[in-house]
C-alpha cells in the first residue's frame, strides 16, 4: 500500500492558497492587499505544522536578531515603538505553543507558573483595586507579558523537538553578538553602547541575560555527553557576557559553574574531565579572555565608586509601595505605573523598571503573590525534575538557583530574555521526562509502535 508523502498535503494546500491569492490579486487588487497579511500567516502555520523544527529555528533566531529592536527602529524608536516590539516577540511563543498543541497535543503535567499568573490576574480584577493605579489593558499586556516564557510547557511534543530548543537557545546571544558586529561594521546599529558596553543586536543588560541562558544550556549539553562543542559554545557565550559588562549575569554565572563542579559526583561530572575543563578549557580560556577582563575590569570591580546602577534609587519607590499594601498589591501590570517617569531621580536613571522582580511582582500582587509565583517556579523545576537523569537534575536545578538569584536584581520574569530562559527550562524538563519514559519498562516496545504509526 503507497503511503502519502507527509509534505504533499502541505504543498497541494499551498499551491491552492497561491493561486487564490493570484486569481484575487487580478479580479480585485484592492482586497488581495487587504487579505496578504492574512494569507502569509496562515502560510506560515502551515509551514511551521508540518515542519515543527522550523519553529525552533524561528524562536531562536527571532530572539537572536532582536526581532523587537530592528521593530522600534523601523517605527523610529520611541517607548510606543519599543512596547510593540516587544509585544510581538512575546506573541511568537504563544504561537508556537498553539501549533506544538494542534499537532503533538497538550501535556499532561499542571503548568504551575501560567497558573500562578492567571490566580495573580483573577485576584486583580475581583480583589484589587485595579482601576486605580493600572488599566484592565494593561492587565491583560502585563499578563501575556508574564504568561508568555511559561506557555511551551502546555505542549507535548517529541523528544527530538525539545532536545532542539534545548540546543537551539546556545546560539542566541552568539547570533546577537555576531549580528551587532556585522551591523556596527555597516553603521546600521552599533555594537557599543555609550558606555563601550558590547550590545550585538540588543542592548547589554539584554544580551546578558541571553548568555546567561546559552551558558545553562551549554553546561547542560556538555554533561550530557562530554562533546568539546559545548565548551567552546559555552566559552563563546561567558565571552560575549564578559564584554556586555553585566555584573549580576556575571555573578550568576560563576555562582552556577561553581555549585555545579561542586555538587556534582564522580559519575555525573568525573574528576577527569573536571581536570580536562580545567587544563583544556579555563586556562586557555583566560589567556584568551583576558583582554575582555581587562576591558570590563574597571565596570565589575566598580572603579572605586562601586553602585548599583541606579537600583539604590528606584528599589525605595517600590519598598514605600509594598509597605502600603503589602498582602494583594496593587494589581496585575501595577509595577511600572506606581513610579512617576517625570520624577527627576527617575529621569536621571533613565528608567521606572524594578530591577527586582521580588520587589515588582510584590507590588502588582502582593506578598501573597509574588510568593505563589516563585513557589509555582521552584514547584514546576524541583519537582518536574525529581525523576530525571542526575546531569538533568543537577544542571537545571542549579540554573534554578541561579534564575532566583538574578531575580533579585534584573526584570527576569517580564522582559523578553525570560522567554528563551524558561522556554529552555520547559524544554529541558520535558526531555528528561520523555527520556525517563522511554527508559521504562516497555519504552523500547512504545517506540517501535510509535514509528510504526509515523
Amino acid at each position: 500500500m503507497r503511503t502519502v508523502p507527509p509534505a504533499l498535503p502541505f504543498a497541494i494546500a499551498a499551491m491552492l492558497l497561491v493561486s487564490a491569492l493570484l486569481v484575487t490579486a487580478v479580479a480585485w487588487p484592492q482586497a488581495a492587499l487587504a487579505v496578504l497579511p492574512a494569507a502569509v500567516a496562515l502560510l506560515l502555520a502551515m509551514l511551521f505544522y508540518e515542519a515543527p523544527l522550523l519553529a525552533v529555528l524561528l524562536l531562536a533566531g527571532s530572539y537572536g536578531l532582536a526581532l523587537d529592536v530592528q521593530l522600534e527602529l523601523l517605527a523610529g524608536g520611541g517607548g510606543s515603538a519599543g512596547a510593540v516590539g516587544s509585544a510581538v516577540v512575546k506573541t511568537i511563543p504563544f504561537g508556537v505553543a498553539a501549533m506544538l498543541c494542534l499537532r503533538y497535543g497538550v501535556a499532561r503535567g499542571i503548568n504551575w507558573p501560567f497558573l500562578a499568573f492567571a490566580l495573580m490576574a483573577v485576584a486583580s480584577l475581583v480583589v484589587l483595586p485595579i482601576g486605580r493605579v493600572s488599566t484592565p489593558a494593561e492587565m491583560v499586556r502585563s499578563f501575556i507579558g508574564s504568561a508568555a516564557p511559561f506557555v511551551l510547557a502546555f505542549a507535548a511534543a517529541p523528544r527530538s523537538l525539545w532536545s532542539a530548543l534545548c540546543k537551539a537557545v546556545v546560539a542566541v546571544p552568539l547570533i546577537s553578538a555576531a549580528g551587532g558586529l556585522l551591523t556596527g561594521l555597516v553603521g546600521v546599529y552599533p555594537a557599543f553602547d555609550l558606555n563601550w558596553r558590547f550590545q550585538g543586536l540588543h542592548s547589554p543588560p539584554f544580551l546578558a541575560g541571553f548568555c546567561t541562558t546559552a551558558i545553562f544550556a551549554a553546561t547542560l549539553e556538555y554533561l550530557r555527553g562530554f562533546r568539546t562543542r559545548w565548551l567552546v559554545l559555552g566559552g563563546a557565550a561567558l565571552a560575549v557576557l564578559l564584554a556586555t559588562q553585566a555584573r549580576a549575569p556575571l555573578i550568576v554565572v560563576a555562582l552556577f559553574l561553581l555549585m555545579v563542579v561542586l555538587l556534582s559526583d564522580r559519575h555525573t561530572f568525573p574528576l577527569k574531565r573536571k581536570v580536562d575543563l580545567a587544563m583544556g578549557g579555563l586556562l586557555p580560556a583566560l589567556l584568551l579572555l583576558g583582554p575582555l577582563l581587562v576591558f570590563a575590569a574597571d565596570r565589575l570591580l566598580g572603579g572605586g565608586d562601586v553602585n548599583l546602577s541606579g537600583r539604590d534609587v528606584i528599589w525605595p519607590y517600590f519598598v514605600e509601595a509594598i509597605e502600603r499594601r503589602p498582602v494583594f498589591g496593587y494589581g496585575l501590570g501595577a509595577g511600572k505605573l506606581i513610579v512617576d517617569p517625570e520624577d527627576p531621580q527617575i529621569r536621571l536613571i533613565r528608567s521606572n523598571a524594578a530591577h527586582n522582580e521580588y520587589l515588582r511582582l510584590a507590588v502588582d500582587g502582593g506578598i501573597v503573590g509574588a510568593g505563589l509565583v516563585f513557589g509555582a517556579i521552584i514547584a514546576w523545576v524541583w519537582g518536574g525534575t525529581r525523576r530525571a537523569a542526575p546531569a538533568d537534575r543537577l544542571v537545571l536545578r542549579c540554573a534554578l538557583l541561579g534564575a532566583l538569584i538574578h531575580a533579585a536584581f534584573d526584570n527576569t520574569l517580564i522582559a523578553t530574555t525570560s522567554v528563551i530562559q524558561y522556554g529552555w527550562f520547559a524544554a529541558a524538563l520535558a526531555r528528561a521526562r520523555l527520556e525517563r519514559r522511554e527508559a521504562g519498562p516497555g519504552g523500547a516496545l512504545r517506540d517501535a509502535l510509535r514509528g510504526r504509526s509515523a
